[in-house]
């Protein structure tokens, strides 16, 4: 209260409700504004506010908050509140009574200013691993601005000198930034493949770097924001390179091969402005369907594909959501789990499709629906790590039984094929197995029929059955 404030200053009192449930519920919401009215009704004094169940730490914020207010009222200061509702909900379906309490608080008698955030566990998620980053970038010469009055989106374009590009995109390490090609659904495909190695020989080239700009279609960045830092430079925060993967990669090794780049190499760049995640996932989609993307591609960078990636990292195992995004570091073997493969799986072990797995895998993300029972939001988390894990031990087994067997060129044939409904088969075994809790006794039932990932935990088959499961993975003479 000592902090001096005018009628420029803006104060903000910010109010949290946390709940470890998987909703929003009315009645939780309920309490908050009764409590926040509470500390607003300047006509009920601290005495009666204690009376009423308030503890000290509360009597203190209230009078802090009072004297801050009554200050900013006196010194005509901005005076706003946010309310921030947060569980751990995979979905935020607020309901009709939320939105009618929240109404309410907005009407109150001391006109004072409500801003309302509903956070839910993909909230929560993305701020455990947030890092604001900027980049600066400067174009060559002044570009187009690119900004429609009551249009969400604003951006410009023009373009880079090569060199000023790619230094902009490296470390301090002198080291290409590959995170921010996290919004690209395709990784570096590499510098030996044919169009690749055309690029980079192109960039080397001084004659024909004068044309690069035209010989390719150039960036895409998406920025949270963009601002002018004067002299045709911007400062870009947490940006990522939608479009132009390979491009920008092909400029950095033919840089390392160089030094340096032919100085009329220019690349034209689009940056565009938005936080809104569904726009961004809009101009991903829009800016790889220009060419031979796979269907499955372009689902790489939704929430449940970054959290499965995220989780199943922890456990040793690399999924590789975007195409050869881990090979590329090194990683090899069935360690690294690609996103088709990880499609396959699950329609093996949890809706019991092994043949479909094998033959028709690319159908799988050919609709919502099917997408939908591999792959949600909703799904234990734990089911993606089990699965992974038996696939990696059964072709252990696998190849270890064709190696030390001498079998005929028809049964090693029969053998090699049989991965997934081999999968299949384990998988269904050790459900029907597995023991669980059911009242006060300990049980198993069988389960070879499809599991609801979406079901929540005390009526999903895997979640009641996979401490049993998740323990017997690691017994090697158990699954042999």
């Amino acid at each position: 209260e000592n902090h001096p404030i005018n009628k420029e200053s803006h104060i903000k009192v910010k109010f949290f409700q946390t709940k470890k449930e998987s909703g929003f519920s009315a009645n939780g919401f309920k309490n908050l504004k009764e409590g926040i009215e509470e500390i607003f009704n300047l006509e009920l004094g601290l005495d009666k506010l204690q009376q009423i169940g308030a503890n000290q730490d509360i009597l203190d914020t209230a009078d802090l908050i009072r004297k801050i207010f009554r200050k900013s009222s006196r010194e005509r200061a901005k005076f706003t509140c946010e309310v921030y509702y947060v569980t751990a909900a995979p979905d935020i379906n607020i309901p009709e009574k939320i939105s009618h309490l929240q109404e309410e608080l907005e009407k109150n008698n001391l006109n004072i200013p409500f801003e309302f955030e509903y956070w839910g566990a993909q909230k929560l998620l993305d701020l455990t691993e947030r890092v604001d980053e900027s980049i600066e970038l400067k174009f060559s010469s002044q570009p187009l601005e690119i900004k429609e009055r009551g249009v969400d989106i604003s951006g410009f374009t023009g373009f880079i000198s090569g060199n000023d590009l790619i230094t902009a995109l490296k470390d301090e390490n002198g080291e290409f930034k590959s995170h921010l090609t996290e919004g690209n659904v395709r990784f570096f495909l590499g510098e030996d493949k044919k169009i690749n190695s055309s690029i980079i020989e192109s960039a080397k080239d001084p004659d024909k770097a004068q044309n690069f700009w035209a010989m390719n279609n150039g960036l895409t960045i998406i920025g949270d924001s963009i601002e002018p830092l004067g002299n045709n430079e911007y400062s870009v925060v947490n940006p990522q390179i939608v479009n132009g993967c390979q491009t920008v990669h092909c400029l950095y090794y033919a840089q390392i091969e160089i030094e340096s780049l032919p100085d009329a190499l220019k690349v034209f760049v689009k940056l565009v402005n938005t936080e809104n995640l569904e726009v961004q996932t809009d101009i991903i989609s829009a800016t790889n369907s220009q060419n031979p993307v796979k269907s499955a591609s372009l689902k790489a960078n939704d929430n449940i594909q970054r959290n499965i990636e995220k989780y199943l990292k922890e456990v040793g195992i690399y999924y590789e959501r975007r195409e050869n995004y881990y090979k590329r570091q090194g990683y090899t073997g069935n360690k690294v789990i690609g996103l088709l493969k990880m499609a396959q799986i699950i329609h093996t072990v949890v809706n019991k499709e092994s043949v479909v797995a094998i033959n028709d895998a690319s159908t799988l993300f050919e609709s919502q629906g099917k997408y939908d029972i591999i792959f949600h939001d909703n799904a234990d988390y734990d089911i993606y790590k089990f699965a992974s894990v038996l696939y990696q031990k059964i072709w252990s087994i696998k190849n270890s039984d064709i190696r030390s067997n001498t079998y005929s060129d028809k049964e090693r044939s029969l053998i090699s094929k049989g991965g997934f409904v081999f999968l299949h088969i384990m998988s269904s075994l050790m459900m029907s197995r597995a023991l669980y809790k059911f009242g006060n006794t300990e049980t198993s039932s069988e389960q070879t029929t499809r599991i609801d990932i979406t079901a929540p935990a005390r009526k999903n088959e895997f979640t009641k059955r996979k401490k049993w499961l998740l323990e017997k993975l690691d017994d090697d003479n158990y699954l042999e």
